[in-house]
Order: structure tokens, then sequence, then C-alpha cells
């Protein structure tokens, strides 16, 4: 089961090709819940722009985190408060990544990558994002990795946060490093 939650590259480029078109709006969904317990979540993170996400990377050699959201997903707002809150993840996240985030709905933009000029919406698209809130891992070169789309629970989102972290996804499979984990 918790292999669905890291996708094959080649999937991922053929999904991207046939769903570029697709409408996002019938994938979202607006739960508006706050968190049960505020009072022992971080602060929110501060989520830099994709140019500066890249530019941050080449410096530190660090594994890039892309947020695709939208501003109307509520999925994206529960992931933010409920997930990136948590201390411990937040702390992992902070010491091994470089954040950025791209709005899957801005079309009028034009960020750089891999020597294409394009728009965030279709960025998104081409990194496999069909709907928000959907989480990119690239290198810190720009190279795509993988990844994970929709919201996802704390530990399951912390178990794919520290495959990726720990770079175990070069040794070894994400069922692997599940076998190997004790949290």
């Amino acid at each position: 089961m918790k292999r669905s939650l890291i996708q094959s590259t080649p999937v991922i480029l053929l999904a991207a090709l046939l769903l570029a078109s697709a409408p996002r709006t019938s994938m979202a969904q607006a739960p508006d819940q706050a968190p049960a317990d505020s009072t022992a979540l971080a602060p929110m993170l501060d989520w830099p722009t994709f140019p500066d996400a890249m530019a941050n990377a080449k410096e530190t050699e660090r594994i890039i985190i892309i947020d695709v959201w939208s501003e109307t997903c509520g999925w994206c707002r529960k992931l933010q408060a409920e997930v990136y809150t948590q201390p411990d993840l937040q702390e992992f996240v902070l010491d091994n990544f470089e954040l950025g985030r791209l709005d899957i709905d801005i079309r009028s933009d034009t960020l750089s990558y891999k020597g294409y000029t394009l728009s965030s919406q279709m960025l998104s698209s081409g990194f496999g994002a069909t709907g928000t809130p959907t989480t990119i891992f690239l290198e810190p070169d720009g190279t795509y990795i993988t990844r994970l789309q929709g919201f996802h629970a704390y530990d399951d989102f912390f178990d794919v946060i520290r495959f990726i972290g720990t770079e175990s996804f070069r040794e070894m499979s994400f069922d692997d490093f599940m076998a190997t984990e004790t949290r």
C-alpha cells in the first residue's frame, strides 16, 4: 500500500501528457477543519518561490521540495496547518531540504526551468501535478526525483519525507526503507 505513495517516472511522464489538460477542479476538496491541538504545533513554514528554491539548492546542494498548491485548495491548507507544523517533521524538512512553491492556477507568470520558459501551471503539469496539493521532489540541480500526489496524514507523509531526505531512495525501495525504519 505504501508503494503507491511514490510514483515512478514513466508513469508520471505519461500521466502528465495525458492529463495536462484535465480540469483540476474535479480533484479539488475543501476541508476547512482546524488542527485538533494547535498549541503543540510549530509556526507555519515560509515557502520561497520556485526560482528562489532552485537558486538556494545550487548553493546548499540540498534536495528541493516543491509544494504545488492553489489558493482555493482546502487540502493544501490542511497539509500546511496539520502536517508541516509538526515540530519533528518541520525540523527534518528545514535541515534537509530547500523549499519552493508553485501555484497551479497561475498561467501568466514566466519561470525558467532546464532551458524552457513556462508558467507555474505548465511547470506544475510537467511535473505531473494534476491536482493539489502535490509535493514534488527535485535534485539540487532541478532534476526530477518523484512526486507525492494529494494530502497524506502526518505519519505517511513523514515516512516519504524521510525516505527522500535521507537519500535512501538512491539505494533501496520504499518498502525496504520502511522495513528498516524505526521511529
